[in-house]
C-alpha cells in the first residue's frame, strides 16, 4: 500500500477554539501500515464480527471477516441476519432467532479468548438488547458498533424501536460509533450535509452518552471524518478515489478500526490506519456483479505476490 499524506489524511484537532498537534507520528503509523498485516507473530489475536450476512461478501460479516484477516488477527463470527442481495442490492431480510445469536455467543466465549468486537447490522431490537447484554459482560474489551440504518441501494436494515434502543442504551456501552450521515442523522435527528453539521452531529453523540464517535463523510464532494472522543474534534480528510459505486466501505472502515484495537493501537491511530486501508481497498476494487463494486480487502496479499521473486 502506498499512502501519501497529501493525498490522503490531514489530521487536525480542536480543543476550545484552539489547535493541538497530537503526539503520534501520522507519517510513521501510515508507513508501518505500507508493510502489510500489523501482526507477524504465529498467535493472531481474535475479533469477533456480529453482523449481517451479505451473500456477495461486500458487506456485512464476510467482509468484516477478509478485513480481520487482512490487518493480521484471525475472526469468529455471529450472524444477526440473512439477506438476500446481489452487487444490485437487498431484496429481503430474515433475524436470526435472538436465542440463537446468544448462544451462538455464549459459545464463542466459552472457548475463545476474543481481543476485541466489532458489531454491524442489528435488524431488531431483540438482538440489539442482546448485543448490550453481551458489551456489559464483556466492558474490558474495546469495541466497535457501526450502526447500520439502511442498505446503499436504499433497504432498511434496522426496524424503528431497534434503532432506538441503539440510541437509548448501546450507544454509551461501546468504546467508539461509526455512523456514516445518513445514520448520524437518525441517531440525533439533525440534518445533516457537510462538515461544520458534521461536528455538531458528533458532539451531539457524545452528548447522548457515545464514548467516541466517528462521522464518516464519504459522500460528500471532498471524503471527510469527524473524531470526536470528549477531548476535541478531529478531522481526517481524503481525496476522492474511483469507483465511486463502492460498496461495503462502512464495514470495512469499522472492522479495520476493531483490528487496530485488537493490536493494542489507541483509538485515533486506528482511526486513521483504518481509513488508510479503506481508501486502497477502493482504489484497487474491481466489479464482480453488475451493480456496485467492493473493496478489494486482500489488496496487499495481490501486492505482494506480484514483487515476489
Amino acid at each position: 500500500m502506498t499512502v501519501t499524506t497529501n493525498s490522503l489524511l490531514t489530521p487536525e484537532m480542536s480543543h476550545s477554539n484552539n489547535h493541538i498537534r497530537r503526539s503520534a507520528d501520522f507519517r510513521s503509523l501510515l508507513e508501518e501500515a505500507d508493510n502489510g498485516p500489523m501482526s507477524q507473530s504465529v498467535n493472531e489475536p481474535v475479533l469477533l464480527t456480529i453482523a449481517g450476512f451479505d451473500p456477495s461478501a461486500g458487506a456485512g460479516i464476510v467482509a468484516d471477516l477478509k478485513t480481520f484477516a487482512a490487518h493480521g488477527c484471525y475472526g469468529v463470527a455471529a450472524i444477526t441476519a440473512i439477506t438476500v442481495q446481489n452487487t444490485r442490492g437487498v431484496e429481503d431480510l430474515h433475524p436470526v432467532e435472538p436465542n440463537v445469536l446468544k448462544n451462538c455467543l455464549s459459545a464463542l466465549f466459552a472457548d475463545t479468548s476474543i481481543k476485541a468486537i466489532k458489531v454491524g447490522m442489528l435488524a431488531t431490537r431483540a438482538t440489539a438488547a442482546v448485543i448490550q447484554e453481551l458489551l456489559e459482560a464483556n466492558a474490558s474489551l474495546p469495541s466497535v458498533v457501526d450502526p447500520v440504518v439502511r442498505s446503499t441501494s436504499g433497504y432498511d436494515l434496522i426496524e424503528p424501536s431497534g434503532l432506538e434502543f441503539v440510541r437509548n442504551h448501546l450507544l454509551r456501552q461501546v468504546s467508539v460509533i461509526t455512523p456514516n450521515l445518513h445514520e448520524a442523522a437518525a441517531l440525533t435527528g439533525l440534518s445533516i450535509h457537510g462538515l461544520e453539521e458534521m461536528k455538531v452531529a458528533a458532539l451531539k453523540l457524545l452528548e447522548l452518552g457515545a464514548r467516541a464517535v466517528v462521522v464518516t463523510g464519504g459522500h460528500l464532494e471532498r471524503p471527510i471524518d469527524v473524531f470526536a472522543d470528549g477531548s476535541g474534534l478531529q478531522t481526517f480528510a481524503g481525496d476522492r478515489v474511483k469507483p465511486e459505486n463502492i460498496h461495503g466501505a462502512g464495514c470495512a472502515f469499522s472492522s479495520a478500526i476493531a483490528a487496530h484495537l485488537g493490536h493494542g493501537r489507541q483509538l485515533a491511530d486506528a482511526v486513521v490506519l483504518a481509513k488508510a486501508y479503506v481508501t486502497e481497498a477502493i482504489k484497487k476494487a474491481f466489479a464482480v456483479g453488475s451493480g456496485r463494486v467492493p473493496l478489494n480487502h486482500f489488496y496487499r496479499v495481490q501486492e505482494a505476490s506480484r514483487v515476489a521473486p
